[in-house]
C-alpha cells in the first residue's frame, strides 16, 4: 500500500529555481505573498489577499478596510500592488508593501489614519515609521511619501530579497503613459432636433459645429443659438 505524499505549499524559492524571465505574475505575486507574511509575523498585522494590478495616476498601492475576499469562514482584506511602480525597484516595492501593512494595522487597532478624503495623519505616520520607514508630508494627501532607508532595508532584508529576486526573473514592466480615457470635463451641447455631441468649450467656440439636418448650431444649455446661414 503506498503512502500518500504530503504536499507542501510553493516558496517564491521554488519559482526562483527556474531561473528564468517569465511573463506572468506568478513569481513577483508569490514573493510579495512570502515577503507580506515575514512582516505579518513580526507585527501581528492581519492577513491580506495580496493583488498585483496596473493603475492608473499616482497610485502605488491600497489597502481595503473591509474584506472582500472570502475563504469558507473566514475573509481578508486585500493589498494592492501597481505594477506601474516595478521599474523604480525592489526598495520602492517594498516601501509600498509596508505602507500598506501600516494601515492595515491602524484598522487591526482602531487608529483613524486616514481621513476620508484619502489625508494621511500623523497617527498614520507614526505606525509608518514604527515599521521602519521614512514618511514625509505631501501636498492634500498628508504624511504618504515614503521612503526605505538603509536600516529599514536593514530590518526586512529577507523579505526585500525575495521581492529583488522576483523583480529579476519578473518580465520587465514598463512606463509607458497608458491610453487616455474620456474626458469627462467635455461640455454637452445640442442642435435644435435633440441630436448632442461633447466637445471642449475652446473648440464650441472656436469651431460653433452646427447639424446637417436643423441646420441650427449645438449650443449648451440652450444659450447662443443659431440658425447655420
Amino acid at each position: 500500500m503506498k503512502t500518500a505524499t504530503k504536499k507542501t505549499a510553493t516558496t517564491a524559492a521554488d519559482i526562483f529555481a527556474k531561473g528564468e524571465k517569465v511573463e506572468s505574475l506568478s513569481i513577483i505575486t508569490k514573493a510579495l505573498e512570502d515577503a507580506h507574511e515575514i512582516i505579518r509575523k513580526e507585527t501581528g498585522a492581519p492577513r491580506a489577499t495580496i493583488l498585483v494590478t496596473r493603475k492608473t495616476g499616482n497610485t502605488m498601492g491600497h489597502f481595503t478596510n473591509w474584506q472582500p475576499w472570502i475563504s469558507g469562514a473566514e475573509s481578508f482584506h486585500e493589498i494592492m500592488i501597481s505594477a506601474n511602480y516595478f521599474p523604480r525597484g525592489a526598495r520602492a516595492v517594498l516601501g509600498t508593501l509596508l505602507h500598506e501593512t501600516a494601515h492595515s494595522l491602524d484598522l487591526q487597532n482602531g487608529i483613524q489614519g486616514v481621513t476620508g478624503e484619502g489625508y494621511h495623519n500623523k497617527k498614520f505616520k507614526e505606525t509608518a515609521e514604527g515599521l521602519g520607514l521614512t514618511i514625509t508630508q505631501a501636498p492634500r494627501i498628508g504624511f504618504s511619501n515614503t521612503e526605505v532607508s538603509d536600516e529599514c532595508a536593514t530590518r526586512w532584508a529577507d523579505a526585500l530579497r525575495l521581492i529583488e529576486e522576483a523583480l529579476r526573473l519578473t518580465a520587465d514592466s514598463e512606463q509607458a503613459p497608458a491610453p487616455k480615457g474620456r474626458n469627462k470635463n467635455l461640455l454637452k451641447a445640442e442642435c435644435g432636433c435633440g441630436n448632442t455631441i461633447r466637445l471642449s468649450a475652446k473648440t464650441l467656440q472656436m469651431c460653433a459645429p452646427s447639424c446637417n439636418n436643423c441646420e441650427e448650431y449645438f449650443v449648451v444649455d440652450g444659450e447662443g443659438a443659431g440658425v447655420k446661414p
